[in-house]
C-alpha cells in the first residue's frame, strides 16, 4: 500500500514516494493532498521519523473517539503541514498546508470531517499499513 484516503466530508490523501523509501522500509516524505469542494492542495512534506508522530496523532484521536476537551494538534517537522482536531460529535480536523518556496508561496486551509468510531478506526488502520516498516 502506497496511498490512503481518509474522510468523507473532505478527504486527506497520504501517498508515499516509492522511490524515496529508506532501506528499512520507512519514508521521510509524504505527498499530502487535501480535497474539499472547490479546493485541492498538495505538498511534499518531510519528516525524519518515518511519520510515527502522524500515526500517533491519529491513534490518539481513535483512543478518545467519544470526545475530548480542547484541541489535539500535529505539526510536521518543517511546520508546512499542521492539523488541529476538535470533537463535537464528529471529529473535525482543521488542516493547514503551506509552501514557502519563492516565487509563489501559498497556504491552503480547510476542515476535514470524520465520523468517530469505525471511520476513525479505518483511518488509523490505513495509516498504520501505509507507514509501518516493511
Amino acid at each position: 500500500m502506497d496511498e490512503v484516503a481518509i474522510g468523507h466530508q473532505g478527504v486527506f490523501n497520504f501517498r508515499l514516494e516509492q522511490k524515496k523509501r529508506n532501506s528499512d522500509g520507512t519514508s521521510e516524505y509524504l505527498i499530502v493532498t487535501a480535497d474539499l469542494d472547490g479546493l485541492r492542495a498538495s505538498k511534499r512534506v518531510y519528516n525524519f521519523d518515518g511519520w510515527s508522530a502522524l500515526l500517533s496523532y491519529f491513534e490518539e484521536l481513535e483512543r478518545h473517539w467519544r470526545g475530548w476537551d480542547g484541541d489535539k494538534n500535529f505539526d510536521s517537522l518543517e511546520q508546512d503541514f499542521r492539523l488541529t482536531a476538535k470533537h463535537d460529535g464528529h471529529v473535525r480536523i482543521t488542516f493547514e498546508i503551506e509552501d514557502f518556496d519563492p516565487p509563489n508561496p501559498w497556504t491552503a486551509k480547510g476542515v476535514i470531517t470524520l465520523d468517530p468510531g469505525e471511520e476513525l478506526t479505518a483511518a488509523v488502520e490505513s495509516l498504520r499499513a501505509l507507514l509501518t516498516v516493511r
